[in-house]
């Protein structure tokens, strides 16, 4: 069986826990199954994968993995291997199966459905697909996902909460019309990023490198710490090339787009 799994970004700003979207990097996985487990693994964090237990290698199969996905910095690279696992392991319902697993359903939901996917109350809504090129920062240091949740506060004031449901409207409606030029202010959260931009203090100045660069918004991507930006089509090499040199040496750039798939299945 082969298995391919897209990465995936979530938030995109104001969406926290609804709104992510697939993007054009892949996990890839062909398997049989075995007696016990015994995996191969290549490309993005290979060495690491191949020595610590994680959702495909516990699988009793013969495989090998071909990771195109950075580990551990907000491109979804935990729900890609957890759907990916799921399919494998013959689950009747490999999307509710990693979602539970992941403890929240963006990444999963757009892993799974390709495009972009808001998750709202248990259902699923795709959106339309941005025609536009994806500029990332793709960190070199992970920071846990469990760390970047336990700096969010319990509770916001109600205003913030108000300034931020308008804005995940009006980003929803950008999406629809197209609208790039209100990109920008639909992009902004109150939610999560200000709180975790302490954890990496340097993505503040890598988002305003990609703004001064011509980028149409800039957001951190999911827990982050990597960062994104949506680029007009063939302007997002020079945006990725100024957020790297704005980090500092704490990551590299890499060009990207939506991915109009998700989840492929192959007997």
């Amino acid at each position: 069986m082969r298995v391919r799994v897209p990465a995936s970004i979530a938030n995109l700003g104001p969406g926290f826990d609804i709104l992510a979207m697939a993007v054009d990097l892949w996990l890839e996985v062909e398997a049989e199954p075995a007696a016990v487990p015994s995996w191969s693994f290549s490309g993005e964090g290979a060495d690491f994968l191949g020595q610590h237990p994680n959702p495909l290698s516990v699988l009793p199969m013969r495989g090998e993995v071909r990771c195109g996905i950075p580990l551990g910095v907000g491109l979804g690279s935990s729900a890609a291997a957890r759907l990916a696992a799921a399919v494998l392991s013959a689950d009747p319902d490999p999307l509710g199966a990693a979602t539970k697993a992941e403890g929240h359903p963006d990444n999963v939901a757009a892993a799974f459905r390709g495009g972009l996917v808001m998750s709202v109350g248990g259902a699923l809504l795709d959106l339309p697909r941005p025609d536009l090129e994806i500029a990332l920062l793709v960190a070199f240091d992970p920071v846990p996902t469990e760390r970047a949740r336990s700096v969010l506060p319990p509770a916001i004031p109600h205003a913030t909460a108000v300034l931020n449901a308008g804005r995940l409207a009006l980003l929803v409606e950008v999406f629809h019309s197209r609208r790039w030029d209100l990109l920008g202010a639909a992009s902004e959260d109150s939610l999560h990023q200000p709180f975790r931009e302490s954890l990496y203090p340097w993505v503040a100045r890598v988002r305003a490198a990609a703004l001064e660069a011509g980028a149409l918004a800039s957001a951190v991507c999911g827990a982050g710490p990597s960062v994104f930006a949506y680029c007009r089509q063939g302007e997002a090499s020079g945006v990725a090339q100024s957020m790297e040199h704005a980090s500092g040496g704490r990551g590299r750039a890499l060009v990207t787009q939506v991915s109009s798939s998700g989840l492929v299945v192959e007997a």
